[in-house]
């Protein structure tokens, strides 16, 4: 029997959400010429017709209210750039839970992991979502693990993948789990895509840079800093110039920002050093000097901490 996935798609669901998974397992049953997987996509109502975030309208196979079959393989729902009006659905959150349970995996593409939140099926596990969304997960839903920097996890039956062309590197992965290795390694090649990206999805997160904190103590200190990379900061520096100590200034940056001053500082210096990397005018020692890094060596660990990725291995992908 084939292997039933279906992707639920939400009115303003993200096309490539759906597409880019059901795409995967197309071309595993090109590869292994039969159908390994049935694919359907499911409208949440009895409308068949589905208006996504781009305008463009898929036609959906099933109903969330559909009688459940006996053999789901996949459940995944997909994300939309709008959730919150979907979130306070009950229905939907009912719909959701039932089909995830009856189903032999079930997960998320994107910010679709707030829907599974919302019907009870995250608590205690390990997931992931799109960068732009994972503190609200976090902040909502304080019993999930969220791992923001991960392109998928695997967590018992649960998938979750982060930000919308992450679905496809999740749906390789299944393809991987069911038909081994050298069916996912043709399936990549065929899609011209990575088998195993490199690093997590932070690299590509634009809110590295500081948004100003409320305090306008910590603004005046943040504008300094982000105005003078170059120069050696440190917690001292920082306290001294806002005229507090270290202690009291570490409180501040708790408080204000959740993290502390060293954390942030860093993230500064990254967020810099990404846009220097991206221009391709420096060569890497440059970029260290000009974001105040003491040496390249440091530079690279601040990165593979922030990003997952080395200076080089970022500038090959995101150079302008």
């Amino acid at each position: 029997m084939p292997k039933h996935i279906i992707i639920l798609a939400v009115p303003g669901v993200q096309l490539l959400d759906v597409s880019g998974p059901l795409d995967v397992f197309a071309e595993a049953n090109q590869q292994r010429g039969r159908e390994i997987y049935k694919l359907s996509i499911m409208a949440t109502g009895d409308q068949a017709v589905i208006t996504t975030s781009s305008g463009a309208r898929m036609v959906a196979d099933l109903s969330l209210h559909s009688p459940l079959p006996d053999a789901i393989d996949t459940f995944l729902v997909a994300g939309a750039p709008q959730l919150d009006e979907h979130l306070a659905d009950p229905p939907l959150r009912e719909g959701i839970h039932r089909w995830s349970q009856q189903a032999k995996r079930f997960g998320s593409v994107c910010s679709g992991a707030l829907l599974l939140a919302s019907a009870g099926l995250l608590d205690g596990r390990r997931v992931t979502t799109h960068w732009s969304v994972a503190g609200k997960l976090s902040e909502d839903y304080p019993r999930v693990k969220v791992e923001a920097d991960a392109i998928f996890i695997a967590d018992g039956p649960l998938r979750t993948a982060a930000g919308v062309t992450s679905g496809l590197d999740l749906a390789l992965n299944m393809v991987e789990e069911d038909l081994g290795r050298e069916t996912a390694l043709d399936v990549a090649a065929q899609l011209v895509m990575f088998f195993k990206r490199p690093g997590g999805q932070m690299q590509f997160s634009r809110h590295g840079q500081a948004s100003l904190s409320g305090r306008s103590a910590l603004q005046d200190v943040q504008r300094w800093v982000m105005n003078s990379l170059n120069h050696p900061h440190n917690v001292q520096s920082l306290a001294l110039h806002m005229g507090i100590s270290p202690r009291h200034l570490t409180r501040l940056f708790n408080q204000e920002l959740r993290q502390s001053p060293a954390e942030w500082l860093e993230q500064q210096r990254v967020f810099h050093a990404r846009q220097l990397l991206e221009s391709g005018e420096l060569a890497i020692k440059q970029i260290a000097a000009e974001c105040g890094f003491s040496g390249v060596d440091i530079l690279r660990r601040a990165f593979v901490r922030q990003l997952s990725v080395t200076p080089s291995q970022y500038q090959k992908y995101h150079i302008r």
